[in-house]
Formats: structure tokens, C-alpha cells, sequence
């Protein structure tokens, strides 16, 4: 599982390192799907990729909200190799969606990581409200 907070930089070309501890549970998988979402890019391991794909091929197509998820969901989504060195290339329209321009956070979220501008992390990191995560962590039991 992915987990932790690590800051790196982007550079001139759109290539971002990934974290040594997110490629080892990368493992020898080197191709992610990163799509947008809230302010952020998500980055599925192709494997995890391919579950999610399985878990939304069983909806309705025809539900005006499964048509709208797989618009704006699957249009942003690319396929991203990971280099020799560990870099991942972002496309142009994902960098400017998620507003990537130098320095980039990139968070584990369990079975996919995220990559947020620094200054809008900083910003959604500020705004968590620590009863919100009481109250998840009280949902599930703990």
C-alpha cells in the first residue's frame, strides 16, 4: 500500500521522480494510469487500474451520473510509463489541471498515490479538519 508525503520537483520536460518507497511497492510494475481529480492527479498502478475498470464495467451506461464520471474520469486518463531512473512523464493537460509547475507533493492513498501542487496541498492540508478524521477513524471501529 501506498503511504507517506514526499516533495519533489517537476522538471522542465514534465518528469517527476517517484518516491523509492512508492516503487517498491511498485515493484516490477512500470506503468501508471493517472487521471484527474479534486484539484489533484491520481496515479493507479496499472494492475489497480485494471481492477477499477472491472469494478465500472458492472454500471448502468446508461445512469446520467455513470455517463458524467466516465466523461470527465476516463477523457483525463493516460497511460505514463516509469523511466529507468524512476521518473514518471506527466502530459501537458494533466500538469495544467493540477496546476504542476515546480515543486509537487506526492501522497500515499492506499492502493493509489496522489501528486498535488505543493501550494494546493499546503492549502486542502490546512483546511483537514482533525474531527472529520476522528469521526472516520470512529466509523471504522477504531
Amino acid at each position: 500500500m501506498f503511504r507517506g508525503r514526499f516533495e519533489h520537483t517537476i522538471d522542465a520536460k514534465g518528469r517527476v521522480s517517484i518516491p523509492s518507497k512508492f516503487r517498491d511497492v511498485l515493484g516490477e510494475e512500470f506503468r501508471l494510469v493517472v487521471t484527474t481529480y479534486d484539484s489533484c492527479l491520481i496515479a493507479y498502478p496499472h494492475e489497480e487500474w485494471v481492477i477499477l475498470e472491472e469494478r465500472i464495467a458492472g454500471l448502468s451506461e446508461f445512469k446520467k451520473d455513470t455517463r458524467m464520471f466516465l466523461r470527465f474520469f476516463y477523457s483525463s486518463a493516460s497511460d505514463c510509463p516509469i523511466d529507468k531512473l524512476g521518473r514518471v512523464l506527466i502530459p501537458q493537460s494533466l500538469r495544467e489541471y493540477a496546476r504542476l509547475e515546480k515543486d509537487v507533493v506526492m501522497i500515499g492513498a492506499f492502493k493509489q498515490f496522489e501528486i498535488w501542487s505543493k501550494a494546493l496541498w499546503d492549502a486542502r492540508e490546512g483546511a483537514a479538519s482533525k474531527e472529520d478524521i476522528s469521526n472516520m477513524l470512529e466509523s471504522l471501529g477504531l
